[in-house]
This record gives structure tokens, sequence and C-alpha cells, in this order.
């Protein structure tokens, strides 16, 4: 009997143990996805951007909404990035929680810097990001970012 509850106690161990492993590799991979999202987002690369967007994406940014990736492309991201000089964007603290194999939602700081015209912008915020799996690609189904708020006074 001692043997047994022994063994057991090694399986659920050993079975925890590798549960572990499983979480911390898809945590891996989905900063991986947002470290490599950051990357197409400096270099204004809007085809590698399209593949990290599901197409029925959601975006709310601040008090606008963009329904699909084709209206985010052509409505906003796209000319943003056309009038973007010396672009810096870049998520931190990326917490991921994994809500299913193919499902997760990831909270995030990000940081933005660029020059447009005579306006130069440094700000940041925060950002929560809905991910979806699908034909084994990360893509983000939902994002609803804020910025953080200005200074009184202060030109932005």
């Amino acid at each position: 009997m001692t043997k047994t509850i022994t063994g057991l106690t090694a399986a659920v161990v050993f079975l925890a143990g590798l549960v572990s492993v499983a979480a911390q590799s898809r945590d891996a991979e989905v900063t991986a996805f947002f470290k490599a999202y950051d990357a197409a987002f400096n270099s204004r690369d809007l085809q590698k951007l399209a593949t990290m967007y599901h197409p029925d994406v959601t975006i709310f940014e601040g008090s606008g909404i963009n329904r699909g990736w084709v209206d985010y492309r052509d409505n906003h991201l796209g000319p943003e990035l056309k009038s973007f000089q010396g672009l810096q964007w870049a998520h931190s603290n990326i917490v991921v929680h994994m809500l299913s194999d193919s499902s997760a939602y990831v909270t995030a700081d990000y940081t933005i810097k660029y020059k447009t015209g005579d306006r130069a912008v440094d700000s940041g915020g925060i950002a929560t990001h809905v991910l979806v799996k699908e034909q084994g690609a990360w893509q983000i189904r939902h994002s609803h970012t804020a910025a953080r708020r200005r200074a009184p006074g202060r030109q932005q």
C-alpha cells in the first residue's frame, strides 16, 4: 500500500511538473509573439502585421473603434505608420493568461515614441489583448489600449 501511495504521489508530482513546463512554454510563445509584433510595428511592416491580426479583429483605442483588419489597416494603423518618423514601440510587463491551448488574454504596458511633423510624442499606456491560435499561429482577436494621462499643461 505504501509503495502504491508513493508511486501515485510521484506520478502526480511528475504530471504537475509537465503541466508547469507546458504553461511556461505557452507563456514564452505568446511573449515571443509580442516581441515579433513590436519588431514588425517598428519596421512598419503592414504585411507582417496582417498575419498577426485576426481578419475580424476589433480595436479599441481611446474612444475610437476599428472593426476588422482592413478597417484598422486602411483607416487607422496604415496612415499613422506612414506619418511617424523615428518610431519606437515596445510592449513590457507582459502577463499571459492562458484560457485554453488556443486562446489567451494578455495584459501589458506599452511605450511609443515618434515624431510627426513638428510634434514629438513620447507616450505609453496599458493594453489588453485577446489572442486566438489558429492553424498553429497566434493572432490578435481584440485589442484595447489606453494611454497614460498627460500631466496638466503638457503637450504630446
